[in-house]
């Protein structure tokens, strides 16, 4: 029989471990599309665990202590210890099934309608497209590759950039005439995510302004819905350009006061280093990316094109 094993939450591992490559909770919120003060949380519960803090708290910073150093080094170690055992079980079987983990917006806008051509290349390869907002863990095989918005490579894994994207505010022309400055938004109904609510404190922080406290707020599960709900007239959408212009609901949609777009991190495509030289998996991220180089020409033309025309 085998020994029962005493862990903490695995949620509380998969937050401390992104929170100690990033030395920040917020950037770790971001990458796990969660809030800072779930990622704090879970902090909370494994240094319960533990018994002993692992992040020295700072003003707007944080730091690991020696035993959060020390924890972060063996998690490390076993992750990738689990992700080489995983990549030695793959290696003597063929892939027939390509599992991609891909955010709703890239996945709908963008990817879905240009996979026949992949298929075609691969016949016999069968592929299942999640777009679900939680983070499919690559290194405990939970996805082959992943499509996610970052500000730097998640370390320990292969990664690549794909497309820059950029937060601008959107809406339709009715709603945007009467938007003469930022005050305006006040009285607005702001459209959001459910999962990475800094969406639009960040926004109004870039445009220097502080956020309207009593705004209300429309927030959804996916960017497809959140563009739908803002073509119907409902609020101003915070969209990413320039994939938010391949939705069709969007061609009504307008940039009010021609805000600039602020920077919003970017897309890029990850797998287990190990699965680079996979035929299926090496082969749809290469495919990958030079569909989106071939297509960054026509990205920035529409993206040009859309702000200019309110």
């Amino acid at each position: 029989m085998i020994p029962p094993i005493d862990f903490p939450p695995w949620s509380s591992l998969v937050a401390f471990r992104a929170a100690a490559h990033r030395q920040s909770f917020k950037e770790a919120a971001m990458e796990l599309r969660q809030t800072p003060s779930a990622i704090s949380h879970q902090i909370k519960r494994l240094e319960s665990w533990v018994g002993g803090a692992l992040f020295d708290r700072r003003v707007r910073q944080v730091r690991l202590t020696p035993l959060g150093q020390k924890l972060a080094e063996g998690l490390d170690r076993g992750f990738g210890e689990v992700s080489s055992a995983l990549g030695r079980a793959r290696a003597g079987t063929e892939t027939r099934m390509l599992r991609i983990a891909a955010l709703p917006l890239f996945a709908n806008g963008w990817l879905t309608h240009r996979l026949p051509a992949f298929e075609k290349r691969h016949p016999s390869l069968s592929i299942a497209i999640d777009t679900s907002a939680s983070i499919a863990d690559l290194l405990l095989g939970e996805a082959d590759v992943a499509i996610r918005n970052l500000q730097t490579p998640t370390p320990g894994v292969w990664a690549k950039k794909l497309l820059d994207i950029r937060a601008v505010p959107l809406c339709v022309p009715d709603l945007a005439k009467q938007i003469q400055s930022a005050e305006d938004f006040a009285g607005q109904t702001l459209i959001g995510l459910t999962v990475g609510r800094r969406g639009w404190l960040d926004w109004f922080a870039a445009i220097g302004v502080p956020e309207p406290t009593d705004a209300r707020m429309l927030l959804f599960d996916s960017m497809t819905n959140a563009i739908d709900a803002a073509a119907q007239g409902r609020g101003v959408l915070l969209a990413l350009t320039p994939l938010v212009w391949d939705i069709p609901a969007s061609k009504g949609l307008v940039v009010p006061q021609q805000y600039a777009p602020q920077e919003a991190g970017s897309y890029y495509v990850v797998c287990r280093k190990e699965d680079r030289t996979n035929a299926a998996i090496g082969g749809f991220v290469d495919w990958l990316c030079r569909e989106m180089q071939r297509d960054l020409p026509r990205l920035r033309k529409v993206d040009s094109a859309a702000r200019d025309r309110f």
